[in-house]
């Protein structure tokens, strides 16, 4: 019993800490020993004097602000056009069988598809510029909101539903109050799961068919053997990767704050 009371004292971040801190450590020693070449794999310093370099000097003439800004803007601007109107597509197929019915198939269509598989149709269609980049991250964030949003509406409960019916709401009231506000939690996740996939599917297009952004900056580092370069700009990535979930975490404790009570 004292064992038990002893483990759960431990705090969770003193658990994370120390598995860092490890990783980091195992890391540092396989590089300093020799057991890794450093090509493959860089020693932690490596990667800060790198990620120091690529601050101050940029990459290939443009600051690092500007591919950071540049793989932002087109994240945002896919993500925010991708995820209202699927969010308001999937409202209307969860609500309106007649709607569902009509857009369902291209819907489904689109959310098991390989975002790259369909780059090199959009490159034809839209040229190698930021448009044939934005339209592919607006056609992968669609399909995600869509779903989330149609079964967030499909999941209200049938009591509050007729409650309002009884009390004598009309349909524009009722979706209103009782199937948006029951539809928000699954619409927030369905956005963050959304944003996950844009962010991934950028750094890929960004990697094939791009001329700057984060992803285009590594896989031209990796063309000249850079890894020092490639590793800070997969930390780059990770970052903001972080901070882009960690907002919309935020922005979710604040719409849907009554989620799961």
């Amino acid at each position: 019993m004292s064992d038990t009371s002893h483990r759960n004292t431990v705090s969770p971040w003193l658990v994370t800490l120390a598995s860092v801190l490890l990783v980091f450590g195992l890391w540092a020693l396989v590089t300093q020993t020799g057991l890794v070449n450093d090509l493959f794999l860089p020693s932690p310093g490596e990667v800060v004097a790198g990620l120091l370099d690529l601050a101050a000097n940029g990459y290939a003439g443009a600051t690092l602000p500007h591919d950071i800004l540049i793989s932002l803007v087109r994240v945002l601007a896919g993500f925010l056009t991708g995820a209202a109107l699927g969010t308001l597509i999937g409202l209307g197929m969860g609500y309106a069988p007649r709607i569902d019915a009509a857009l369902s198939p291209f819907v489904e269509f689109l959310r098991p598809l390989p975002q790259l598989a369909y780059l090199v149709l959009l490159i034809v269609w839209f040229g190698i510029g930021e448009l044939s980049k934005v339209m592919l991250l607006f056609l992968t964030a669609l399909p995600v909101a869509a779903v989330a949003a149609r079964d967030g509406v499909r999941n209200t409960s049938p009591i509050r539903l007729q409650a309002a019916q009884m009390l004598g709401a009309s349909d524009w009231d009722i979706f209103r109050l009782v199937v948006l506000p029951s539809a928000l939690p699954e619409i927030v996740t369905g956005a963050r799961l959304a944003l996950g996939i844009v962010y991934g599917t950028l750094i890929a297009a960004e990697m094939i068919a791009g001329s700057d952004g984060i992803g285009w900056m590594i896989m031209d580092a990796g063309r000249f053997l850079r890894s020092d370069y490639v590793f800070a700009g997969i930390a780059i990535i990770a970052a903001l990767g972080l901070a882009l979930d960690r907002l919309l975490v935020r922005l979710e404790t604040r719409l849907v704050h009554w989620a799961g009570r």
